[in-house]
């Protein structure tokens, strides 16, 4: 799929997402927090909204390797951080770096996914940076 013009809801929806979800266990009391982990259960929220890129605008929309993609992408990005903390620094500039190319190439949908779901896990990460800092 090929974008004639750089779209935002591809860059900025997931992102957002991600970064609303890495906030809501920090304003909200009762959120559990899987594993004793503040991200856990933001990411799990993340997954679950994913089937709602079914209806993202076209040429994206109404593709199943699209959520298949995001899922993919989502867990690449997120569960080396388990391991090797720096982890969110690499996800954040491949995130950007691909975020200035993916809109030119004519990727499938599977790779578009990957990029939307390495969006929402950086967002997730800024979120969840922002929220331990100033929340």
């Amino acid at each position: 799929m090929k974008w004639d013009e750089p779209p935002l809801w591809p860059v900025a929806a997931p992102s957002l997402v991600g970064f609303i979800a890495a906030c809501i266990p920090h304003l909200v009391d009762g959120v559990p927090r899987l594993f004793n982990w503040d991200l856990t259960t933001p990411f799990l929220l993340l997954v679950i909204l994913t089937p709602l890129l079914f209806f993202s605008p076209e040429p994206a929309g109404g593709s199943k390797e699209l959520i298949i993609g995001a899922n993919i992408g989502m867990l690449v990005a997120f569960l080396p951080q388990l391991i090797f903390f720096p982890w969110f620094i690499i996800v954040i500039l491949s995130w950007i770096f691909q975020s200035m190319v993916v809109w030119r190439k004519n990727f499938p949908a599977f790779r578009v996914g990957t990029w939307i779901g390495l969006g929402s896990v950086s967002g997730l990460f800024m979120g969840a940076l922002f929220a331990h800092f100033v929340i």
